[in-house]
């Protein structure tokens, strides 16, 4: 039989664990709004009946981390596809990967100010976690907020602000020999670069979320694409750009597939986020295999 001590590994980034069947419907519940990506019992020394409550519960065996572990997969979409974590994405990574960026309030949790400008909170978010999100991001501040959200009065849309997500499952990327690692001794020549082409938010420790590759010219760096959200089994592709003098190279879809080839060493799955409008980048994306997966259906809103 297995036991505690023979299980290595028990959990994974974003995976949550259960001590005892008595939690469970409490343990799972939470799991599910803090969208983690599974609950993990180690169920060595149970009784059989503990057990078979963990599979009403829709709990399986058969981990290679152990005989005695049963886990509840979290990731599984309403249209059956491994996707769920993708509904809130930033919620997922501050989650997991990304803990060690995170600022939290209640069930509110955001990047730290200098790393993203992302915003992670509860799908039907509550008075008190609107209070939370007014108290953690201030007035005047950007929040995406889930299609199931009932905003308070007084809270107004984020005009121009509509976006699309799109999924890479099938994208198999392409290491690019020309395409250097970049470092945080290259922050002051990536944010002038995102000064020019203004793909979106870059900030001063944007570059510590993931790997980041650019392409230089006579020792300039005239484009760059790189990795920001990381749910469990996904990493998102961000800051994608080329200074106008060198766009029409192919550049940034070679830098796209440099970064895809990376996630996918990792054995995870690319995504992107686009602005709706931006249907020219959006195109390019679903050239290289890229499909929709939310189409204009991402809404943000302006704190009061």
């Amino acid at each position: 039989m297995t036991t505690s001590a023979d299980v290595t590994d028990l959990t994974r980034p974003g995976e949550v664990l259960l001590t005892n069947v008595q939690d469970a419907d409490a343990v799972v519940d939470h799991a599910r709004t803090t969208y983690a990506a599974a609950v993990v019992a180690d169920t060595a020394g149970w009784a059989d009946g503990d057990r078979r409550r963990l599979e009403d519960l829709g709990f399986r065996a058969g981990d290679a981390r152990g005989a005695a572990l049963r886990t509840l997969d979290l990731t599984i979409a309403d249209d059956g596809t491994p996707t769920r974590l993708l509904d809130n994405p930033a919620l997922a990574a501050l989650n997991s990967h990304h803990a060690r960026f995170a600022e939290r309030r209640g069930e509110v949790v955001r990047y730290l100010p200098d790393v993203s400008v992302w915003t992670g909170i509860p799908d039907r978010p509550t008075p008190a976690d609107w209070e939370d999100v007014r108290a953690l991001l201030g007035p005047g501040a950007v929040v995406r907020v889930g299609t199931s959200a009932v905003v308070p009065d007084g809270w107004p849309a984020a005009e121009g602000m509509r976006g699309v997500q799109l999924t890479g499952e099938h994208v198999e990327g392409e290491a690019d020999a020309e395409a250097v690692e970049l470092t945080p001794d290259d922050v002051p020549e990536i944010l002038e670069l995102v000064a020019r082409t203004k793909p979106g938010p870059f900030l001063p420790r944007t570059i510590e979320l993931g790997r980041y590759v650019g392409i230089r010219r006579e020792g300039r760096l005239v484009a760059m694409a790189g990795e920001r959200l990381h749910p469990p089994g996904w990493t998102e592709i961000s800051a994608v750009c080329t200074d106008d003098a060198f766009r029409g190279q192919g550049l940034g879809r070679r830098l796209v597939l440099d970064v895809v080839h990376g996630i996918r060493a990792r054995g995870e799955a690319p995504l992107l986020h686009a602005a709706a409008g931006n249907t020219g980048a959006i195109r390019l994306y679903q050239h290289l295999g890229f499909r929709l997966r939310e189409s204009g259906a991402l809404r943000f809103v302006q704190v009061p």
